[in-house]
C-alpha cells in the first residue's frame, strides 16, 4: 500500500509540471511588477522587495490532484520539493564531471579556482532556470506554514533575534547569482530547520532577513528564493 502511494505522489508531481510551470510563470510576473514599481528598476536590481499579497486561493495543482486520488495533499508538495531538488542534484553531477573536488587541496587559490569553475558550469547547465523552479508558489506557502508557528513565543523571538544578527546586507535575490565572497553565513536556527525537509549535501538553506535562500555551498551558487518566508 505505502508503494502504490508513493508511486501515486510521483505521478502526482510529474503530472503537475505544466500547471506549477504556469503558477511560477504569473508569480514571477507579479514579482516583477512589484519591484519595478517599488524601486524604478529591474526585479534584478532591487533589494528584496514585499510580493503581492498571497491570494486567499492559491493554485495547489500538487495538493488538489493528490487530494483527488486520495493521497495525502502536504505529503505530496513536499515530494515534490524533493523531486526538484533532486533534479537539480542529477543535473549538478553531470555538470561537474571531472572538475577537481574541492577536498582535494588545502591551497586557498586553488580551492576558490576550483569553485569558480565548478560556479560556471553549474550555471552554464542551468542558464534557462527561473525564479520559482524549485520554490513554487504551493512549495514556498508549504514553507511558510511550517516555519511561522516556530516563531512564536519566547523561542520564536530567540530565532528572530538569530536571524537578524547573521543577516548579510549584500544579497542579491537572483537564481544563479553568486553568493557574495566574504558576506556572512546566516545561521538557520535548530527549530525552524527541523520544521524544513532535509537537504543533500551540498545544498544549504540560509534565511536572509524575512527570505528564504537555497545555496549550492561548494558552488556558491544561488538556486532559489522565497521572498517573506517569515512573518
Amino acid at each position: 500500500m505505502k508503494v502504490s502511494r508513493l508511486l501515486i505522489v510521483a505521478a502526482l508531481t510529474a503530472s503537475c509540471s505544466h500547471e506549477t510551470t504556469s503558477d511560477r510563470s504569473d508569480y514571477k510576473a507579479n514579482e516583477a511588477a512589484q519591484a519595478v514599481a517599488t524601486t524604478g528598476g529591474t526585479p534584478e536590481q532591487a533589494a528584496p522587495v514585499q510580493p503581492p499579497a498571497e491570494k486567499k486561493s492559491i493554485a495547489t495543482p500538487v495538493a488538489d490532484q493528490a487530494r483527488a486520488v486520495g493521497a495525502n495533499p502536504d505529503a505530496a508538495v513536499l515530494q515534490s520539493f524533493k523531486a526538484r531538488v533532486d533534479a537539480y542534484m542529477k543535473l549538478r553531477k553531470e555538470a561537474v564531471k571531472g572538475a577537481p573536488s574541492l577536498k582535494e587541496t588545502n591551497d586557498p587559490a586553488k580551492i576558490k579556482a576550483s569553485q569558480d569553475a565548478m560556479s560556471m558550469q553549474i550555471r552554464a547547465a542551468r542558464a534557462t532556470a527561473q525564479h520559482g523552479d524549485i520554490f513554487t508558489p504551493e512549495i514556498t506557502a508549504k514553507f511558510r506554514r511550517l516555519l511561522n508557528p516556530e516563531l512564536k513565543g519566547d523561542d520564536g523571538r530567540d530565532a528572530k533575534a538569530i536571524i537578524k544578527d547573521d543577516a548579510p546586507t549584500n544579497i542579491t535575490f537572483k537564481v544563479n547569482a553568486k553568493y557574495p565572497e566574504g558576506a556572512s553565513v546566516p545561521t538557520v536556527p535548530a527549530n525552524l530547520l527541523v520544521n524544513l525537509p532535509t537537504l543533500p549535501e551540498p545544498l544549504q538553506y540560509r534565511i536572509v532577513e524575512k527570505h528564504l535562500i537555497l545555496v549550492d555551498e561548494d558552488a556558491d551558487v544561488i538556486l532559489d528564493y522565497a521572498l517573506n518566508i517569515i512573518s
